[in-house]
């Protein structure tokens, strides 16, 4: 999952389909295979969830056609904020993690829940990562566009 801060939230409403130049061209956080654990960490649920901390990963307005297979989704500004004030710490969400639990929610990708550092080797980076990455957007105020990789 790829992830972008952006200021120019003006340009996003006049042209939505910006967002995609701007993944091209920036500098996205990538949180690679993680972000489908992160969000069942959060949300106890492969897809669901509720805001705020639905954002941090699955969550946003969907730009372009919201039909497509993954469109780029946009966090505003203010609901940036609330992700951080919701995100727990890392001591929380650890409770939360088996490898049974994740493999039975059929969490992507499903060869990394056999190995038994995957908490410490793959999640929590990324998860400091994410918790990083939404902190200075909010400081900045700005907006955070996400989306699955377009490589």
């Amino acid at each position: 999952m790829l992830y972008l801060p952006v200021s120019d939230v003006d340009a996003l409403e006049r042209d939505p389909d910006v967002a995609a130049s701007w993944f091209a061209d920036g500098e996205p956080v990538d949180l690679g295979v993680a972000w489908h654990g992160i969000q069942f960490l959060l949300n106890g649920s492969a897809w669901g969830g509720s805001a705020p901390l639905f954002n941090a990963v699955l969550g946003g307005t969907a730009l372009g056609d919201p039909t497509s297979y993954e469109p780029i989704r946009y966090v505003a500004p203010g609901e940036v904020v609330g992700v951080v004030r919701a995100l727990p710490v890392w001591d929380e969400l650890v409770p939360r993690f088996t490898h049974k639990a994740l493999r039975q929610a059929e969490i992507y990708p499903d060869s990394a829940w056999d190995q038994p550092d995957v908490l410490t080797s793959l999640l929590q980076p990324a998860y400091a990562e994410l918790v990083l990455l939404f902190g200075n957007a909010a400081t900045a105020k700005q907006a955070v566009l996400i989306t699955l990789d377009r490589s």
